[in-house]
């Protein structure tokens, strides 16, 4: 189970609330576990006797619910689709028996609303009075949602929870921890393969089709949740296109910066790291400028405990940085949460005081781009835990060179 249940329910607790309604491809997957296809709503019931549903589009997310099951049992599914039975010469899978099922349950009703479902299931299961939570995030002013509840709901009073749910997702589930671990296996694992083959000559084109294909092959899926063209990889003075850097033909020289930054997804969850290494022997003002942003970043890591403030990190970082060598160093933010939305709360910024709490996985990070000189970054993945932060990247202390 992806979800963090014990917290989402003391969350309800402490709001007031006898359900969450998630809507967002995001929330829905978190809530229930099912990848979600066109729109969807998953209940979540403050009650633990009270059952919670998915709604979900019968054409799409069956084949879905069935061959990766959610742990939520009763999905109601709307839309139209069929599926021909009766003429298999071999007895059906159990997976074939689920499907069938499914189509016959749809049958019966046949809605094509997914509001009219939900309301029918508050009905059922006794909500409706008292506050909800409605993840808003996926349901604009002008959506039908909110007037057909009032209508149908008078007595329910509705209150828009996007930010709720991402205070639960704040702390990771073990299985949520299990996934990015992986995917941070899979990432490193590509990067270190692409460096191996790293050669003068070689574009960004080439590098970026060797950490690619070593990414599918392994298991995992190039994210995209950074950009439209993934993650971010460039030589040299590219390397201060910051995160749209799309690979190119241009190509290595000796003295060349590498940078990638992002990484894989591995069964809906990314990784976020960044690496930085340099062809030949690193310039004098390149092995300063490195060695100041990772003794922020290392900084960070050390103060990252629980009960600490996001804004207190970040100023300190900042502070590090620019007496370990860039006096002129700048950022809005050196880390942020990681999740299944890929950014997930808190931000080390200035501004948010967050108190870090056990279980919380966050990338620290302190980038340096330099427009005519190129770019440098240095970030890493760990979970807050009661004593020492634990890394999920590999630890490394020293700037590659290849």
């Amino acid at each position: 189970m992806l979800l963090n249940k014990i917290r989402a329910e003391k969350k309800m607790e402490q709001y007031g609330l006898n359900a969450l309604i998630a809507t967002s491809s995001a929330n829905v997957f978190y809530t229930s576990d099912l990848c979600p296809y066109g729109e969807c709503f998953a209940l979540l019931p403050y009650e633990r006797n009270v059952e919670p549903a998915i709604i979900a589009p019968i054409s799409s997310s069956t084949p879905i619910a069935l061959m990766s099951p959610p742990w939520i049992s009763d999905i109601r599914y709307y839309g139209e689709f069929y599926t021909m039975t009766g003429w298999a010469k071999e007895p059906l899978t159990n997976a074939e028996r689920n499907l069938v099922k499914a189509q016959e349950s749809w049958e019966k009703t046949k809605e094509a609303d997914p509001i009219a479902i939900l309301i029918g299931l508050l009905e059922e299961r006794g909500i409706t009075k008292g506050k909800v939570g409605v993840d808003e995030s996926n349901l604009p002013l002008q959506h039908p949602f909110w007037q057909k509840i009032k209508n149908k709901l008078p007595d329910l009073e509705v209150v828009r929870a996007q930010e709720i749910f991402r205070e639960i997702r704040m702390v990771k589930s073990d299985e949520e921890i299990r996934r990015i671990q992986e995917a941070v296996r899979i990432t490193e694992k590509a990067w270190e393969t692409t460096l191996e083959q790293t050669r003068e000559g070689m574009t960004e084109i080439e590098f970026a089709e060797i950490y690619q294909h070593t990414i599918i092959s392994d298991g995992g899926k190039i994210s995209s949740w950074m950009g439209m063209y993934g993650p971010p990889i460039a030589f040299g003075r590219r390397t201060a296109f910051v995160d749209i850097a799309l690979p190119s033909d241009y190509k290595l020289k000796k003295g060349d910066l590498i940078r990638f930054d992002g990484g894989c997804s591995y069964m809906g969850y990314p990784c976020d790291m960044a690496r930085s290494a340099v062809l030949g022997q690193p310039s004098e003002k390149l092995r300063k400028y490195w060695n100041a942003i990772f003794e922020g970043e290392k900084l960070a890591i050390d103060m990252a405990k629980p009960g600490v403030k996001a804004s207190v990190i970040f100023n300190s970082v900042i502070e590090k940085v620019r007496k370990s060598g860039i006096p002129h160093y700048k950022r809005h933010h050196t880390g942020h949460g990681l999740g299944v939305d890929g950014y997930d709360p808190p931000l080390i910024s200035p501004n948010d005081h967050t108190l870090l709490e056990e279980g919380m996985v966050l990338c620290f990070e302190t980038p340096y781009y330099e427009v005519g000189w190129g770019g440098i970054l240095h970030e890493d993945i760990v979970v807050i835990t009661k004593n020492e932060p634990r890394y999920l990247t590999k630890f490394e202390g020293e700037l590659r060179i290849i």
